[in-house]
């Protein structure tokens, strides 16, 4: 067993960032990825939403947060971590800023559509054709033939954490660095690094370290983490039988080999959609095909 827990399960990311006595791990982190967007204050406290309600579907894998942010603007921001590659997912966080907008509205003809704006981080430990080799992308609502900026409302930061270069400590020479390298390492780390650095970190080392969970806390954990592991291991099993199947087959029988292999191992429909990100009549519908 690691020595941290890994903040990649849903447990991990809630017991890190998503607690009341989390908050100060939180509030660093986004200010300093949000230090050099435009128009950007300084975090100085942060309110958690219905957990949820956040969440598109119950049992959703991937940890949405609606956080209501205190600074001089008095911007709210939407954060989630996604732990593995969906089915249209950029219209997935459109929708979540939309529905953050759209939860801010109220009732009465003196409301004039003013809201505080929206901020959309996606942490993706998976690598999107749709953003290249960029380890960091940003994007808003822009004049196509300019680039310029037509509202301050909306901002998307999209994070692929596999793009990470930072291979070691010594290479990390400011504070979001840090928080991406721990990130991504902590579950493989034997010592907690820049605790010299920012103590931040040293208290970090303690709340993150297994032995310190309570015993109801370690059996979540380790189910969250089994569950973590198998969805990482279906999925990429899946996707080394698509790509072999796929130069001779059509994509339905793909699928269909896919789906008939899961299912061998024990797994319902339902598991296998949220793996695959198929709908559930999708995988259903498979059930008819022979291999």
């Amino acid at each position: 067993m690691s020595k941290f827990i890994n903040p990649m399960t849903d447990f991990g990311f809630k017991y890190i960032f998503g607690r009341e006595e989390s908050k100060p791990f939180l509030i660093d982190f986004l200010n300093n990825i949000l230090k050099d967007e435009p128009g950007f204050d300084t975090i100085i406290s942060l309110e958690y939403l219905d957990k949820e309600k956040s969440r598109a579907r119950k049992g959703e894998r991937g940890v949405i947060y609606d956080i209501h942010c205190t600074s001089s603007n008095g911007s709210k921001f939407t954060v989630e971590m996604q732990n593995n590659e969906q089915a249209y997912y950029i219209d997935r966080m459109i929708y979540y800023a939309s529905k953050a907008i759209v939860d801010q509205g109220r009732t009465g003809h003196d409301w004039m559509y003013e809201y505080d704006p929206v901020y959309v981080i996606s942490f993706m430990n998976f690598v999107s054709d749709n953003f290249g080799d960029a380890f960091r992308t940003d994007a808003a609502l822009c004049y196509l033939l300019t680039h310029r900026p037509i509202s301050d409302k909306q901002r998307y930061i999209f994070i692929q954490l596999p793009l990470f270069d930072k291979h070691s400590p010594e290479e990390c020479t400011d504070d979001i660095d840090r928080w991406y390298y721990v990130f991504i390492n902590m579950s493989t780390m034997e010592t907690m690094p820049f605790r010299q650095q920012k103590i931040l970190f040293d208290k970090l080392s303690n709340v993150a370290s297994y032995a310190n969970l309570s015993r109801e806390d370690r059996m979540a954990y380790d189910a969250d983490l089994k569950a973590y592991r198998d969805m990482v291991g279906q999925l990429a099993f899946a996707e080394a039988k698509g790509y072999a199947l796929g130069k001779a087959q059509g994509e339905a029988k793909v699928w269909a080999e896919i789906v008939t292999s899961m299912r061998s191992t024990g797994m319902n429909d339902e598991t296998i959609a949220k793996i695959t990100g198929q709908t559930m009549d999708r995988i259903r519908s498979l059930g008819s095909h022979e291999s």
